[in-house]
């Protein structure tokens, strides 16, 4: 791990952001605003939290129909791993991690697995790309570099959204292209990659019908704006005074921020982007700080100790599931 580039990329990247985070904020205050909270107010936002991620259950159901058809409660468990797997390895490897699990224990292809979460990504960043435009449009963005978050992502974006439907549209171009690619592999991995090639061309499919993007979509709204409701309860907590528009915005902008390659779940990245909107909005920084590092703790915590729980009740241990990150090898990208 220590050899590889994406590690010391999501290192520095880490470093830097943690930095800014510190620079924005006074210790002492934070401190205080620490001790003033009202810790009660964290079980509620848990619990519209994970009513956020069962509605992501719901929408991954869908988008993995063309392969199986699993309902959301299970698939929740492979989620919540996945979601583990983002907070301790680099890079946002937990991605990787959940289509393999969900391939191994549901014997279908981990490529068109791994097609679906693409998908749901995509979705992902579109729809925290309209909730920033919205309620920066509502509230103001504050700061200039909330603006150039929002400008960046948008651009990012619409370029990705407008890549995949060129490149999916049409089936026979997507075959063609993932067929392209194969003829780069060595030879003896031509026969496996031509099965890995239909399953992630099935996978990467599975919203072009008219029904099913509009379910993806209207899901994809819904748990974002659950989940920030989350922010709003721990908010609360704190005694902050703003608009659900704010809490909106915190949760765009810091989302999107860690979109780039990090260590633990984004940290760094989502606390200086959440401290952003907060002072931007008029809250003190200590309190923006504060209220930056609990609300990231009420993400990260919960679904790392299930992660870990659902991992060993699957039999997987972790440093196994953690190895699905590197470069596949022949166990790894094997379709059952």
């Amino acid at each position: 791990m220590l050899r590889s580039l994406r590690f010391w990329l999501a290192f520095l990247v880490t470093a830097l952001l943690v930095a800014l985070f510190l620079r924005e904020i006074h210790p002492r205050e934070m401190a205080d605003a620490l001790a003033d909270v009202e810790w009660l107010f964290m079980a509620p936002a848990i619990a519209v939290l994970f009513v956020a991620l069962y509605l992501r259950a719901m929408r991954w159901s869908i988008l993995l129909r063309p392969l199986i058809r699993i309902p959301a409660y299970r698939l929740l468990t492979y989620a919540i791993i996945g979601y583990m797997a983002n907070n301790l390895l680099p890079a946002r490897t937990g991605e990787v991690v959940r289509a393999y699990v969900l391939g191994d224990r549901e014997r279908i292809s981990k490529m068109g697995a791994f097609g679906s979460i693409a998908v749901e990504r995509l979705f992902d960043g579109s729809t925290l790309v309209l909730l920033l435009l919205l309620s920066g449009a509502l509230v103001g963005y504050g700061d200039r570099r909330l603006t150039l978050i929002a400008a960046a992502s948008s651009l990012l974006f619409v370029a990705a959204l407008a890549g995949f439907y060129a490149l999916t549209y049409s089936e026979a171009r997507a075959r063609r292209v993932a067929h392209a690619a194969i003829r780069l592999l060595p030879r003896r991995f031509a026969e496996r990659a031509e099965e890995l090639a239909e399953s992630l061309v099935t996978g990467l499919r599975s919203v072009h019908d008219v029904r099913t993007l509009t379910a993806v979509a209207v899901l994809s709204v819904a748990a974002w704006s659950v989940e920030a409701g989350a922010y709003a309860i721990i908010g609360i907590g704190f005694g902050i005074e703003v608009g659900f528009a704010h809490y909106a915005l915190l949760l765009a902008a810091a989302n999107l921020a860690i979109i780039v390659p990090t260590f633990l779940g984004g940290t760094g990245p989502f606390e200086w982007a959440a401290t952003l909107v907060l002072v931007g909005a008029g809250v003190a920084d200590g309190v923006a700080g504060a209220y930056s590092f609990v609300a990231h703790l009420v993400i990260f915590l919960p679904t790392t100790v299930l992660g870990f729980i659902f991992l060993w009740a699957f039999g997987i241990s972790f440093v196994r599931a953690a190895r699905t990150g590197a470069p596949p090898d022949r166990e790894s990208v094997a379709v059952p």
